[in-house]
């Protein structure tokens, strides 16, 4: 067992860079011919077991979950964790496309974004696009899209917040809109 969860981690850690290692006749193609493999809730993996459920998610599921939460916790937990390595795992592991279900827990004044899948992640959007973006600087000729998506919870300043932390973040890795044949792999 032991050797093959060390193959396991072997093989994964050797998909860390294969957008590098394409065949040269695979340069010109534009990403969206490509298939990339991608995870489904991306950071479900690090739900906060004490969150709140998702304003979001039904009334009934809201109600039970404060009523009985050591029943309806533990089934909300199981249902909702869709992954269990981290987000440098599945990089490492040659996942390319991140499924990025980003919300603003309600009743909370801060400006700080999280990821929602029933409940609401442990860790912050930010500190997660930091750790893509230091990844990338380690992977320079890997390509990530970020598939933000859901936006639970956000109003225009949180939302216009989100966008200035990607620009700042990623600067000059972001593909332009504009950019003709956008998505290939030759400069």
């Amino acid at each position: 067992m032991e050797g093959s969860l060390e193959r396991s981690i072997q093989l994964c850690q050797e998909n860390s860079q294969w957008m590098s290692q394409l065949p040269e006749s695979l340069w010109n193609v534009p990403l969206y011919n490509l298939s990339l493999p991608g995870s489904h809730d991306t950071m479900s993996y690090c739900l906060d077991k004490v969150s709140p459920v998702s304003e979001n998610e039904s009334k009934l599921l809201k109600f039970v979950d404060k009523c009985a939460p050591c029943i309806v916790r533990p089934i909300i937990m199981k249902w909702s964790t869709t992954q269990v390595q981290n987000l440098t795992e599945q990089l490492n592991a040659g996942i390319r496309y991140l499924d990025l279900r980003i919300a603003h827990k309600s009743h909370d004044p801060s400006m700080d974004l999280y990821f929602v899948h029933m409940i609401y992640t442990s860790v912050s959007v930010e500190d997660t696009l930091w750790e893509i973006s230091e990844w990338l600087q380690s992977h320079p000729w890997e390509v990530v899209i970020l598939a933000c998506r859901n936006f639970d919870g956000l109003s225009r300043n949180h939302h216009c917040h989100l966008v200035s932390c990607i620009k700042q973040i990623f600067h000059c890795k972001l593909c332009p809109r504009d950019l003709q044949g956008a998505g290939a792999f030759s400069s």
